[in-house]
C-alpha cells in the first residue's frame, strides 16, 4: 500500500488585491507543514502550479533545511489547481443580485460576512451545476482534470511509496470524495471545511493504480482528514 498525504496550502492573503501568495501566517504554517514532513519520510512531493501552493512547499522546505534535513525537489502537477474561484465571484455576482436583492449591498458596502455568504451562495449553485459561465470551468471539468491528475500521479508511484501533495481545499475535496463515490456537489461541499495547512492522508493500492491507471473507490482508503495537530492554536484558520 502507498500513502499520500493531501496538504492545503497555508493562509493565502485573502481580502488583497494580490490574492494568490501567502500571508505572514501562511508562511509560518508552511514551516510547521515542513517540520512536519520531516519526520514522515517522504519519497515524493507534487504541489499544484499556483503561487500559493507553490510557495507552500518552497517555506516547508526552508523548514526542514534549517533543522539539518531535506525534503524532495517537487514536481509541479497543473491538475491540481483549484476551481475558478474568483472568475465565478467576477461573472455571477450580478445573477446573485439578481436573484437575492440583500446583495446588493456588495456594490456599496460590502463586509466579510456578506462576501462570504456570496461565495458560499455562488459555489454551491456552481457545484450543483445550476450556474455556469460559457467558457469557465464547469464542476464536473474541474472533479474530471482533479482526477486526472491525481490518477496520473498514483499510477507512477512505485510499491509502498509515501507522496507528499500541496494543493487546495477544492482537489482534498475531490480526492476524499472520490474514496467515497459521492456526487461532485458533494465534493465541493466537503473542501468548504478543509483548514489550511491541514493533512488529509489516503492509503491506496499501488499496483492497481499502475495496472489500471484509474480511480476507483475500492482502491483507496481514507485514513484522516483535515489533521492540524502540527500547527499551534494560532495558526488555525480556514481561509
Amino acid at each position: 500500500m502507498g500513502t499520500l498525504y493531501l496538504i492545503r496550502h497555508g493562509q493565502a492573503s485573502y481580502g488583497e488585491a494580490d490574492y494568490d501568495r501567502l500571508s505572514a501566517r501562511g508562511q509560518e504554517q508552511a514551516r510547521a507543514v515542513g517540520r512536519w514532513l520531516m519526520t514522515a519520510k517522504i519519497d515524493e512531493i507534487y504541489s499544484g502550479p499556483l503561487r500559493r501552493q507553490v510557495q507552500t512547499v518552497s517555506y516547508a522546505a526552508e523548514a526542514a533545511t534549517a533543522l539539518g534535513a531535506s525534503l524532495p525537489a517537487p514536481t509541479e502537477l497543473p491538475e491540481l489547481a483549484e476551481y475558478p474561484a474568483f472568475e465565478m465571484l467576477q461573472h455571477l455576482v450580478p445573477r446573485l443580485v439578481a436573484h437575492d436583492p440583500k446583495f446588493e449591498a456588495l456594490k456599496s458596502a460590502p463586509t466579510p460576512r456578506l462576501l462570504d455568504e456570496a461565495f458560499h451562495t455562488i459555489l454551491a449553485r456552481w457545484a450543483s451545476d445550476e450556474w455556469y459561465v460559457d467558457g469557465l470551468e464547469r464542476v464536473s471539468t474541474f472533479v474530471a482534470r482533479v482526477r486526472g491528475g491525481l490518477t496520473r500521479m498514483l499510477g507512477s508511484a512505485r510499491s509502498g511509496a509515501r507522496i507528499a501533495c500541496v494543493t487546495s481545499a477544492g482537489p482534498i475535496g475531490v480526492a476524499v470524495g472520490l474514496t467515497f463515490g459521492i456526487p461532485d456537489a458533494r465534493m465541493v461541499r466537503t473542501s468548504i471545511v478543509i483548514r489550511n495547512a491541514s493533512i488529509t492522508e489516503l492509503k491506496f493500492r499501488t499496483q492497481d493504480f499502475a495496472r489500471e491507471a484509474s480511480w476507483k473507490p475500492e482502491q483507496v482508503s481514507l485514513v484522516t482528514f483535515n489533521l492540524t495537530s502540527h500547527l499551534t492554536e494560532e495558526q488555525h484558520t480556514e481561509r
